[in-house]
């Protein structure tokens, strides 16, 4: 009988975020802002309003949760929609 060579289990991604220039943190801040820190008591309490310097402590998927709400909304143009848009393709979840 043959040897079985055994593979390592393949590494699961961590979800990551692009940001290119000062209009995705904008769009990510606002995102946050508008549909998760009003969501999130701990957040409310804990950060206010969140900020550029804030961001970053902020879980990734969480940022991504908030853009994909801000996504289907109606408070956006169809410009800013497809910022949001390309945000999130340029994301690996």
């Amino acid at each position: 009988m043959a040897d079985i060579i055994k593979f390592p289990s393949p590494l699961e991604k961590k979800a990551e975020l692009v940001l290119v220039d000062h209009i995705d943190v904008a769009f990510s801040i606002w995102a946050v802002n508008m549909y998760g820190v009003p969501n999130d008591a701990d957040l409310l309490e804990g950060y206010g309003f969140i900020g550029p310097e804030d961001l970053s402590t902020l879980e990734v998927q969480f940022i991504i949760d908030c853009l994909k709400q801000a996504l289907k909304s109606e408070e956006l143009s169809a410009r800013g929609k497809s910022i949001i848009a390309r945000l999130l393709s340029n994301s690996q979840t």
